[in-house]
């Protein structure tokens, strides 16, 4: 069975933490702690917290916050053996759908410099690279590039999201 078809994508709770956290250390140089996601979790009026299971197991997961008309993604991981295999993009998108239902109208992110996976990841989305934060990342100093999409309510990217959910639908068979 196709993985797509088994995935459930549903709001973070603070009892996916520790699978959250086992992900953040497995992935990140620079792991946020425990506090950080209770803080910003607790603060529910802006954040969008997300978890994606399969066999109620979490693979993946995104961190965002809606700020007005601006969702900044803060963080987004899925699972290593589990990439590009369309986790990532079931998440991007819901993230996408719940921040233009609360009136967003743009996403902004940071992504590592070297990190060409993740920047063609979002250049997929039609993010463009705007700016770069000299020294953001404190475990590397290395430098970010600050990244954003297109209105997301105007036609261009309405009809970019249909082509990519068609395509991850063509995936799930």
């Amino acid at each position: 069975m196709n993985i797509l078809n088994e995935i459930v994508i549903r709001d973070m709770s603070h009892f996916d933490l520790e699978g959250v956290l086992a992900l953040e250390c497995e992935i990140f140089p620079t792991p946020w702690t425990h506090e950080i996601f209770e803080y910003e979790m607790r603060h529910r009026e802006r954040a969008l917290y997300l978890v994606v299971e399969v066999r109620k197991k979490i693979v993946g997961y995104l961190g965002a916050q809606v700020l007005g008309d601006e969702v900044h993604v803060t963080n987004m991981a899925v699972a290593p053996g589990l990439r590009r295999r369309g986790i990532g993009t079931a998440m991007l998108l819901e993230c996408l759908r719940r921040g233009m239902e609360q009136g967003a109208r743009w996403v902004t992110l940071e992504v590592r410099e070297n990190n060409h996976e993740a920047r063609e990841f979002y250049s997929r989305f039609g993010f463009r690279d705007m700016g770069l934060r000299r020294g953001y990342y404190i475990d590397s100093g290395e430098d970010a590039v600050i990244m954003t999409s297109r209105d997301l309510k105007g036609s261009y990217f309405q009809e970019l999201l249909s082509g990519i959910e068609a395509e991850l639908a063509r995936k799930a068979g």
